[in-house]
């Protein structure tokens, strides 16, 4: 089956200013956002991982459950986690329901750790939470 070449030269552009121009940049705005922000909550599950000794899946299931208990968004909840990291310093809300999640799986793990199979690294030897600091908010 041939395929078609365009007689009569290229594909006329847009204009810069055109409607088309402008709805292309704002989803390459809108992506490039999406992209950091998948970053970000890909980093703060790492922070849960290393904190609770846990699997991906269940460090995904803590951040969305702090997000929805604390009515903060997950993005937002991520980067104060990652941001956690850095200054020690974690909103009292969203401190107490991870605290709360990680004591729950912890149970979780403890009540199924009857099963032979290996399980990730014991959750109370995880990374310590850092420690509260004065200017905590």
């Amino acid at each position: 089956m041939p395929f078609a070449v365009p007689r009569g030269g290229p594909e006329p552009q847009p204009a810069p200013d055109s409607a088309e121009v402008r709805a292309l940049r704002e989803e390459v705005e809108q992506l490039r956002h999406a992209l950091h922000s998948h970053a970000t909550v890909d980093q703060a599950i790492g922070v849960v991982i290393a904190r609770g000794g846990l699997s991906p899946q269940e460090a995904w299931d803590v951040l969305r459950e702090v997000s929805m208990r604390t009515n903060t968004k997950l993005r937002v909840v991520a980067e104060q986690l990652v941001e956690w990291v850095h200054t020690a310093e974690l909103p009292p809300a969203l401190r107490g329901e991870l605290e709360r999640q990680l004591s729950l799986r912890r149970q979780e793990q403890e009540a199924s750790s009857a099963s032979p199979v290996p399980s990730s690294p014991p959750p109370g030897e995880g990374l310590p939470l850092p420690a509260r600091s004065d200017g905590e908010r």
